[in-house]
């Protein structure tokens, strides 16, 4: 959003919960250019079926992934199908800072560059799925600012109605988010599985 000659009104809040899964990291040595294009090529197709981030690209090449527990057997096949075709790979089934350390290790011994990764705005955790985005938005329906949120502090926020809940997450954000986290909210409807809210009226908020 930047300085403050920039502040923008908000006009609507809309919180949409990501969905949960079983998740996977997969670290993969390439040996050749096209090796990183044939793994990028896989990971692209499975995009259709499950949530994919790539970590690190260059010779070292590696993604996590996340599905649904139906799919848990397609994590094994992909464990399975990169063996049989490269020559160095290592996976894992769940992300965290250890893994996320092991990638950047990697990645510095092989010149690899490491990718950026989201973090929750409350606890500041590497989120690669965050569990809930808060998107504040303007009159037109502009993307002012999106917020992410991990599971624990999702968990932490916890509260008796919506109204609640989106405050509670604005007022733990790491950003100072002032009026706008005790304004007056009205649900809107949403065809979409999102919550939304618009700002009463007569309490526009702002955030620099």
């Amino acid at each position: 959003m930047g300085k403050q000659q920039d502040v923008e009104t908000v006009r609507e809040i809309s919180v949409d919960p990501q969905p949960s899964g079983l998740t996977a990291v997969y670290l993969v040595e390439t040996r050749s250019d096209k090796e990183p294009r044939e793994i990028a090529k896989l990971f692209d197709e499975l995009g259709s079926h499950m949530q994919v981030r790539q970590l690190s690209r260059g010779r070292l090449v590696s993604y996590i992934v996340q599905a649904y527990e139906s799919d848990a057997s397609l994590l094994d096949e992909i464990e399975n199908l990169l063996k049989a075709n490269y020559a160095f790979v290592v996976s894992q089934s769940s992300y965290d800072e250890t893994i996320h350390r092991i990638v950047r290790e990697l990645c510095s011994d092989t010149g690899s560059k490491l990718l950026q990764m989201p973090r929750c705005n409350i606890c500041r955790k590497a989120v690669p799925f965050p569990t809930t985005v808060v998107t504040l938005s303007d009159q037109g329906g502009s993307v002012l600012l999106s917020r992410s949120y991990c599971g624990s502090c999702t968990a932490e926020a916890a509260a008796p109605s919506n109204k609640d809940f989106v405050r509670s997450l604005l007022n733990a954000d790491r950003r100072d988010f002032g009026v706008l986290a005790r304004a007056e909210l009205v649900r809107r409807r949403s065809r979409k599985q999102n919550i939304r809210f618009r700002i009463k009226s007569s309490e526009l908020a702002q955030v620099s």
